[in-house]
């Protein structure tokens, strides 16, 4: 082109140089599409493997690959006739373990039963026995005190007031001694009822371990000081009288020890009680136990067992087949598509794939449908190359260049389209509607800086031109045109500027090509273009 114009440009002599009507390019608005072309594999969105961890052989396959089937449909049968035994061994040990811990459970249910209705009906025979002792050592000492209180009646008039004052601080000294007993016992219950159930003479210990609690020792010396000092000015008085009086104080001690071994044997056959509880809440957790823990085993043998019927688990078709009849079954069986929902998977070179966006609209052609075409949108572009095939990269060879997968949905008519078959996709990646455009080689580029060479009618002249330069912005660019903004419709661009450059400024006018027999119409500009982007190496 560059000599073709240089001698036609010569041929013009001393006068306007001609520009060749083919070296340039008359600005029309049309409709530009840029897309992106590559290769790509057709499955499915819900693609479902079948495994097993069942190890027994296939006894049936019933399908075959690209069989449609159903959800719920059998695809083969496994045999599970190993862990049906085993469910039934497991079934059996636990019914023989179940009958042990339940009559374990039923003989504490009905000791504790036994033990709080006798409490409740008052038949327990430790607490009988010392209620017993307990009423009988209180009515020996009311017997006692009523002794004394008539020999008191006899021997009124020589009692002096101080005397009055220490029968006072005896009754209370013994009423503090009788509930700092109680207190104690109640307050260590389980020392009380060890020393008492462990003792042929269940009250020495009980007192032992009395005679060390603080509270109880100093009320039991308040009341043997206030009754010494009684029994001294009862002994002044009358000596019948302060024997009698030491009588009634023997008398009350003897019921102070009953009234603190009945507490202790209430708290012991409350405790034993208790205990009996306990053992059925013991028999009743170890029951659930293993109740439990047999469960979670059976439970999985019956998922084996209801395993041994492979079952599709949606509507589709079969895509792979691994279980045959007579073979282990351990592993993978078989894979499940849905043919309704189709996507493809297109690699696409690293300097395309940048132009790829989320929701770019796709139509795609595949070897089995001929001219039909389908349409789909993009919906993930990955931000990690694909893997390099194996053996790309071989000795002496050089790295694959990256290429990185896009995802498209299929959307409308899927007729016609195979799982596993593939597809040639193009991608849409921009328009622009009633756009200006040249060829990208017409594009002079400084710096980032846009211009192109037009001609400029002279006085509008439809003949005489003027070569200039004018800036120009970019909008969509394809491989072979770009949209400029800047210049108005009919414009006249060179396509080559760099064969025109220096003319800028000069006269020229645009004539046929010398080589075109005169009248050889010249092409005009199509309404409309599309560009494909190849991936890179095809």
């Amino acid at each position: 082109m560059a000599v073709l114009s240089a001698l036609t440009l010569a041929a013009c002599g001393g006068g306007a140089a001609s520009v060749p009507e083919t070296d340039t390019v008359v600005l029309a608005p049309k409709d530009v599409v840029a897309k992106v072309s590559a290769a790509a594999d057709i499955g499915s969105q819900e693609v479902v493997a079948l495994t097993t961890t069942l190890t027994g052989p296939v006894t049936e396959v019933d399908v075959r690959i690209g069989q449609p089937v159903q959800e719920g449909q059998i695809l083969a049968r496994v045999d599970t006739s190993g862990a049906q035994r085993q469910l039934d061994a497991q079934r059996a040990q636990q019914m023989s373990s179940d009958v042990a811990t339940q009559n374990e459970l039923q003989r504490a249910q009905q000791q504790l039963s036994q033990q709080q209705d006798a409490l409740n009906r008052g038949l327990n025979g430790r607490i009988t026995q010392a209620e017993a002792a307990q009423r009988e050592a209180q009515l020996r000492y009311d017997d006692t005190l009523a002794t004394f209180n008539h020999q008191k009646q006899l021997h009124e008039a020589g009692l002096t007031p101080e005397a009055v004052q220490q029968a006072h601080a005896v009754d209370t000294a013994r009423r503090n001694v009788t509930l700092a007993g109680l207190d104690s016992v109640r307050a260590n219950a389980a020392n009380f009822v060890a020393a008492f159930t462990q003792q042929v003479d269940g009250i020495s210990p009980v007192v032992g371990i009395l005679e060390s609690d603080q509270r109880y020792t100093g009320a039991q010396r308040d009341l043997d000081a206030a009754q010494k000092a009684y029994d001294a000015s009862l002994l002044g008085v009358n000596a019948d009288l302060e024997a009698k009086q030491r009588a009634v104080a023997q008398a009350f001690q003897a019921k102070n020890d009953a009234d603190i071994a009945l507490e202790v044997t209430r708290l012991a056959v409350q405790q034993e009680i208790d205990a009996s509880a306990a053992t059925v809440d013991q028999a009743q957790r170890s029951l659930n136990a293993s109740q439990t823990a047999a469960e979670v085993g059976q439970s999985q043998l019956r998922v084996d067992i209801a395993s041994g019927e492979v079952r599709s688990p949606i509507n589709g078709v079969v895509t792979e087949m691994l279980a045959q009849r007579g073979q282990p079954s351990s592993g993978h069986l078989a894979t499940v598509a849905d043919p309704n929902r189709l996507i493809l998977t297109a690699n696409v070179n690293e300097v395309d794939s940048g132009k790829v966006q989320v929701g770019n609209e796709v139509t795609f052609t595949t070897p089995s449908s001929g001219l039909k075409q389908y349409k789909g949108k993009v919906v993930d572009v990955s931000s990690v190359a694909a893997p390099a095939p194996g053996g790309a990269e071989g000795a002496g060879q050089a790295p694959a260049r990256p290429e990185f997968p896009v995802t498209i949905e299929v959307t409308g008519d899927t007729e016609g389209l195979r799982i596993g078959g593939t597809a040639k996709v193009q991608i849409t990646t921009g328009t622009s509607k009633a756009a200006l455009t040249v060829p990208r080689e017409a594009i002079i580029d400084k710096d980032g800086t846009y211009s192109v060479l037009v001609l400029q009618p002279i006085d509008g002249s439809d003949t005489e031109f003027e070569v200039a330069s004018a800036d120009v912005t970019l909008g969509l660019v394809t491989d072979l045109e770009a949209e400029v903004r800047g210049l108005e419709e009919g414009t006249r661009v060179i396509k080559a500027p760099g064969d025109y450059r220096e003319r800028i400024g000069q006269r020229v006018t645009v004539g046929p090509a010398l080589d075109a027999p005169a009248g050889t119409p010249v092409e005009e500009t199509p309404e409309a273009s599309a560009s494909e982007t190849s991936p890179e190496g095809e």
